[in-house]
């Protein structure tokens, strides 16, 4: 997103429907994303749908409002509108999921055996960097 100007963040920040603004970023309630994604299935497009809620789609990118729709939704349709709810960037944020390890699945563990083979690997290098580092101290 590229930045607001003074005049946009003050127009925005009058909407009930915005949380937080900063130089480069809007956040918009939870509230805001449920009724976008819900308005976008009765196959309202973006841009009226950020008109008729009160948010000027020209303090944006012309994409902004269908990217961003198109992001909630898929969350919207995935976990159910609760997920909109949650905020999930900034200091919260849990991170990547770790990558599951199952032991039925052989591509599973096809991909674990290569791993630790190559990991192997590479401890069997740096082991013989260090002992030859040693033997030139030695000398």
């Amino acid at each position: 997103m590229e930045r607001l100007s003074e005049s946009d963040k003050k127009v925005l920040s009058k909407s009930k429907y915005v949380s937080k603004i900063t130089e480069t970023q809007i956040v918009f309630t939870a509230n805001f994303k449920i009724k976008a994604v819900e308005m976008s299935l009765d196959g309202i497009t973006p841009h009226e749908i950020f008109l008729k809620l009160g948010i000027d789609p020209s303090c944006f990118l012309p994409d902004y409002p269908k990217k961003s729709i198109s992001r909630w939704k898929k969350i919207y349709i995935k976990a159910g509108p609760e997920a909109l709810e949650e905020e999930k960037r900034g200091k919260n944020a849990k991170g990547r999921p770790k990558k599951t390890f199952d032991p039925s699945d052989s591509a599973s563990l096809l991909a674990r055996l290569a791993y630790l083979e190559a990991e192997n690997d590479f401890l069997k290098k740096l082991h013989a960097l260090a002992d030859l580092k040693e033997k030139k101290n030695t000398r």
